[in-house]
């Protein structure tokens, strides 16, 4: 991959004719956030673009400016750039089909994920970014972009979820960036009671069943829990109803360097989530990274084909190796 700088960047973008930008599947919030937020600088410029999502927005993230305008169906029309936001591994884009049509087409990445495989033709890494949206909102700044209240709310919500509200930073940056959006009017106090204020006594229920379940695994010292994604239909609830509520109290508990959380969502398809902590200081990128994940230093995710035991014997095997 050819690093850019934003200059470089820029030049690109206002050479394409049409862009497509996508994001990774099972989004989180620097995933939208950052896609509805250059959406929003390209239709700014007057450049014709298509949002992508495969997977669809989740609902607790449709309250995001500029939401409504992704779509999860690919284009019918060819597009001469692809813009890639935040996806860790290219797969994640979902786009293999498009891509067979067309295999020419070039990728530009945005992403703060060191530890990942973007397979991109060109763009900027930036994992001194505590987020996607964090280093967007470099780029329209050094751009001499002038962001607005809906932009500005949409890069918040990528900074404040991917820092788990500055539980996962170290540096002041992050904060720094968020007073200067407070400019225009954002609220972290009313995302925080978006995101995290809809707790729902059904999930309440379902998370204490999971966490009775937790175990201390000694090889490669770690505790976790699953779940079975018919747990959740039974109730009428989705995995982030109650996934982040475990595992939080996973990640918070004395034993273990990580936690993991595995969700069994059919048959073969076991999804994880990895968290740890800055006082344990175990790298759950790069554990991702070796059963085809990736993602933060300390929160992390990956999807295995196979059972539940057989990921946590892959969890074991690579947290075991030095």
């Amino acid at each position: 991959m050819r690093n850019l700088n934003f200059k470089e960047i820029e030049k690109i973008i206002k050479k394409a004719k049409r862009i497509l930008v996508a994001t990774h599947q099972g989004p989180d919030g620097d995933a939208i956030g950052s896609l509805t937020a250059l959406g929003f600088y390209l239709k700014k410029i007057k450049k014709p673009h298509y949002l992508l999502c495969v997977s669809g927005v989740p609902e607790s993230l449709k309250f995001i400016p500029g939401a409504p305008r992704i779509k999860s169906k690919h284009p019918k029309i060819a597009y001469d750039l692809i813009i890639g936001l935040d996806y860790g591994t290219k797969s994640q884009l979902g786009l293999e089909g498009y891509f067979k049509k067309h295999p020419k087409t070039p990728l530009l990445v945005f992403d703060h994920h060191l530890f990942a495989d973007q397979d991109a033709d060109f763009g900027i890494i930036g994992p001194e970014s505590s987020a996607t949206c964090e280093l967007l909102y470099d780029y329209f700044k050094a751009m001499g972009f002038k962001i607005d209240k809906k932009i500005a709310e949409a890069l918040a919500v990528g900074i404040l979820t991917d820092t788990g509200f500055f539980k996962y930073v170290k540096v002041k940056k992050p904060l720094e960036v968020i007073v200067d959006l407070m400019r225009f009017g954002v609220r972290p106090d009313k995302i925080d009671n978006i995101v995290n204020g809809r707790v729902k006594i059904a999930a309440i229920k379902l998370s204490g069943k999971i966490l009775n379940r937790a175990k201390h695994a000694v090889k490669g010292d770690f505790v976790y829990s699953w779940l079975k994604r018919k747990e959740l239909n039974i109730h009428h609830l989705m995995i982030d109803d109650v996934g982040n509520i475990v595992i939080e109290w996973l990640r918070n508990l004395k034993e273990g360097r990580f936690a993991l959380l595995l969700i069994k969502e059919s048959r073969n398809r076991i999804r994880g989530r990895l968290r740890s902590r800055s006082d344990k200081n175990y790298n759950v990128a790069r554990l991702a990274m070796k059963i085809d994940g990736g993602g933060h230093k300390f929160a992390a995710g990956f999807r295995f084909k196979g059972t539940i035991d057989g990921a946590l014997k892959a969890v074991a095997k690579y947290a075991s190796k030095k």
